[in-house]
């Protein structure tokens, strides 16, 4: 009697850890809208060195922060894909849905390739130490979030 509870237990995780692919491209508009927050937040940090602030730049954090927890839960949303791998044209609409990132991402690389040496130029920040390193840090968390979620859409892609 035991081991039949445990059995419908384990199914009913398992059911639940399994997400479609309406549930994938849902996520992907979460990651859209946390990229157009975190360009505003690049944005909104002068290109002029002298400009920018340690404020703007903690903005800009927390903003990269939550793009990447929106690309860490679209990457377990797409490695939870149910079927695997999806159907042709389910396939092809998780790809135009990475496809529409794209720009936002480059958007944001770019301005903040612009402000490096006002990020430079900041003060070091009091138990988060180098605004260059954090930045970089930060950089590179998201790149390696990237990988990962382009490894996840490649391995469920039809």
């Amino acid at each position: 009697m035991r081991f039949s509870r445990l059995v419908v237990l384990a199914a009913l995780t398992v059911s639940s850890l399994c997400t479609s692919p309406t549930d994938v491209h849902a996520e992907l508009t979460l990651l859209a809208s946390s990229l157009k927050i975190a360009n505003t937040a690049i944005t909104a940090l002068s290109p002029t060195i002298g400009l920018g602030t340690t404020t703007q730049l903690l903005t800009i954090r927390s903003a990269t922060l939550a793009v990447i927890a929106a690309i860490t839960t679209a990457t377990a949303a797409t490695l939870a894909l149910s079927p695997s791998p999806v159907s042709d044209t389910d396939g092809r609409a998780i790809l135009n849905a990475l496809k529409a990132l794209e720009p936002g991402i480059n958007d944001s690389a770019a301005k903040l390739a612009q402000r490096v040496t006002v990020i430079a130029a900041l003060p070091t920040i009091p138990l988060l130490g180098s605004p260059s390193a954090l930045a970089r840090a930060d950089l590179q968390s998201l790149k390696i979030a990237l990988n990962r979620l382009e490894d996840a859409a490649r391995a469920a892609a039809p």
